[in-house]
């Protein structure tokens, strides 16, 4: 079977048993840019990187998760073996000039959709408690909202069946206008006291994302709706690192991932050798730095300057999470 138009967050299970999450939304053509997100037991042995001590069972397989997904040195360690015995699960780009992790196409043999497995969900009678609440928890905020439920969806481990009572509810909600009307319903079942929202990182306080919702932690994101996706066949040349200081004109793809922050006014910090007065886009791929910037903010921004020739015309952009620790966003008025 072939499996297209995957978008960010759909889990794809390999015929190894591997099972990824693709990340966004531009990937090769034969292959989806993913990471890795559980693993059977089995094969943990083979990766030098560190797994957490809780077990989940996948169709009668233990699986193993790494303790970090993202952290620079996991990604380059996976990719060390991936190459080694794994070579399906890494693809080349020519353009960056280094290998990156990204699954076959032809390695998949099952997709779980987030917006797919809720409407399982609601089809069905609930299986375990966690399930009840996620239900429940969806059909508050979509009364509240007014977004219709057919705008949701459920990741994790309760989309994959195979959530613990310690699992938290991970949920979907695709279209960027929808989302942020999602969260204004969700400030206002916190006045209600119906939710709670996490404030205790300046990430989380920024988001309003996350929180609890009857003793059970819960988060929300935003997929975007294939109406939000651009088609684009670009060439990427990356130049060098940077750290600049810019504004940010327009912060409505920032939700996504990757996030995507429109900016002017950019000048740089470090003296660097480049002319940044023309980068209009400041791209994270860390879903830290999601949805943490508002319009008129001034940002700092630490990553690789890249220039993107899409259609004959030429776009400079910093990019956020090519690797490196040192990489990140800050408002400017933290920055010392």
């Amino acid at each position: 079977m072939a499996y297209n138009n995957l978008r960010d967050g759909d889990a794809v299970i390999t015929h190894q048993g591997f099972i990824f999450y693709v990340f966004g939304y531009e990937h090769p053509a034969t292959s989806y840019h993913a990471f890795l997100k559980y693993v059977p037991k089995e094969f943990a042995s083979r990766f030098n990187i560190d797994w957490l001590d809780i077990e989940w069972c996948f169709k009668n397989r233990i699986m193993k998760r790494p303790k970090e997904l993202y952290n620079p040195e996991n990604y380059h360690s996976l990719l060390e073996t991936f190459l080694k015995e794994y070579p399906m699960f890494t693809f080349f780009s020519p353009e960056l000039s280094r290998w990156i992790i990204s699954v076959s196409k032809k390695t998949i043999c099952e997709v779980y959709t987030p917006s797919k497995r809720l409407l399982l969900l609601l089809r069905r009678s609930p299986k375990t408690k966690l399930e009840e609440k996620a239900i429940e928890l969806i059909k508050l905020i979509s009364e509240k909202s007014r977004v219709p439920i057919g705008f949701f969806g459920v990741h994790g481990s309760i989309s994959l069946e195979m959530s613990r009572k310690e699992s938290d509810i991970d949920i979907s909600v695709y279209g960027g206008d929808n989302y942020r009307l999602v969260k204004e319903a969700l400030a206002g079942l916190r006045e209600q006291s119906m939710v709670e929202l996490s404030t205790d990182t300046w990430y989380d306080a920024r988001r309003l994302n996350k929180g609890i919702f009857q003793d059970t932690n819960f988060i929300i994101n935003a997929t975007r709706r294939f109406s939000e996706i651009r088609r684009i066949n670009s060439t990427v040349k990356p130049l060098g690192k940077v750290k600049v200081e810019c504004k940010c004109i327009n912060s409505k793809e920032g939700v996504f991932r990757p996030a995507i922050y429109h900016v002017s006014d950019c000048h740089s910090i470090n003296g660097d050798v480049y002319d940044l007065s023309k980068v209009s886009q400041v791209v994270s791929m860390v879903g830290l730095y999601r949805d943490v910037v508002k319009d008129g903010e001034r940002i700092i921004a630490q990553g690789v300057l890249e220039e993107v020739l899409d259609q004959g015309n030429k776009v400079f952009r910093i990019v956020v999470g090519s690797g490196s620790r040192d990489e990140g966003i800050l408002i400017s008025k933290d920055y010392t």
